[in-house]
């Protein structure tokens, strides 16, 4: 036991990192994110966002990722065949210091009065993360201006397919991305018994979407041996090192199941987003608040027995004009009385002695 307080008596000094259960927490740049997850995401694991089906929710959780890293001057590794990395990064959203509206809201209600048999019951938190003073918040209406981006580390992974065979892998951009990888966590900084270490965020857009499909991958079970290979030479290499690898995926474009099933199995926490644009809870009136459901599709126990439970699995997200909030799904409240309802109401009295409703007993 005394070995035990010894070690977690450790103390990290990397900038816009936080030591849980001695290993190395960063932010995703959502502090509601942060909250659901169990705290951030861990060093020398792999994220999966399983994109929806437009990719554009997706893509702004990757910009509050890379945007984080350049508050906290972390070192940024984006890697993108569908498009230029340049591109993704001229987009980061601009960190702010704007007061919680939703705190202001609760003030300012502070005096009303409840009934008597509710006082004594916890308040429902809606918004996760809130309070929290792990990371930052962000503008999405407002880019980080050039001059920042320079000084920062940044590296940009173009990758353009190619008609040379690997040995291993059926499609050469899965190979090239995995050896420049390896080449960048083999650097002293990166590991995790360094003294003058630091953060590396990899960022890895639209892992395979059909970019990444071979030329001559006929099948899905073919195309699908590669992504898994590759994901799991990605978790080996990342593991015992300070960096931390971000992955977008279009699983929508999976047709099987166990592929799925399998690609989960190779990430360390896995979320998917649902958008409803196009769909018809676009329309819904019970989903008029929110833009989309949130599931947490994969939660591993890093450094504990058991992994983090999150409040609540009816998550639901908001994407304003100058942020990306996930809440706790609420359905509203049913005022206006249906025809449906008012049968139900009706009492099992024969009509002989005069059928009535409950709503005219009065008492």
């Amino acid at each position: 036991m005394t070995s035990f307080h010894k070690t977690s008596s450790f103390h990290t000094t990397l900038r816009g990192t936080k030591l849980k259960n001695n290993l190395i927490y960063i932010s995703s740049g959502i502090p509601s994110l942060d909250f659901i997850i169990g705290g951030g995401l861990p060093a020398g694991s792999v994220f999966l966002v399983e994109e929806d089906v437009l990719g554009s929710h997706s893509r702004v959780l990757t910009k509050y990722f890379l945007a984080e890293g350049v508050v906290c001057k972390h070192d940024l590794y984006v890697a993108s065949a569908d498009e230029s990395p340049q591109d993704i990064v001229k987009e980061l959203p601009q960190p702010c210091t704007a007061p919680n509206e939703e705190k202001s809201s609760h003030d300012s209600g502070g005096e009303m009065k409840i009934a008597w048999r509710y006082e004594g019951l916890g308040k429902v938190e809606s918004s996760f993360g809130s309070n929290t003073n792990f990371g930052h918040h962000f503008d999405l209406s407002k880019h980080i201006d050039q001059d920042t981006l320079q000084n920062c580390n940044i590296s940009y992974c173009h990758l353009l397919q190619s008609e040379s065979n690997i040995d291993g892998f059926r499609n050469n951009l899965y190979h090239t991305l995995l050896t420049k990888i390896k080449t960048t966590l083999s650097k002293e900084e990166y590991k995790s018994c360094s003294k003058n270490k630091n953060i590396l965020r990899i960022s890895i857009q639209s892992l395979g979407s059909p970019v990444w499909m071979a030329m001559d991958c006929d099948t899905q079970t073919t195309y699908g041996q590669d992504l898994v290979k590759f994901l799991y030479c990605l978790r080996i290499l990342v593991r015992d090192t300070n960096a931390v690898i971000f992955i977008t995926m279009p699983s929508h474009l999976f047709d099987d199941d166990r592929l799925i099933d399998r690609i989960l199995y190779t990430v360390d926490n896995a979320v998917a987003i649902e958008s409803f644009t196009g769909s018809s809870k676009e329309t819904n009136p019970v989903f008029s608040e929110y833009h989309g459901l949130f599931h947490i599709t994969k939660l591993s126990a890093l450094h504990s027995l058991v992994p983090f439970v999150p409040p609540s699995l009816d998550l639901a997200f908001k994407l304003r004009r100058k942020k990306f909030v996930i809440e706790k799904l609420h359905l509203p409240p049913e005022l206006q009385e249906s025809s449906e309802r008012e049968q139900d109401d009706i009492t099992a009295v024969p009509k002989s002695c005069g059928g009535f409703k409950k709503k005219d007993i009065d008492f």
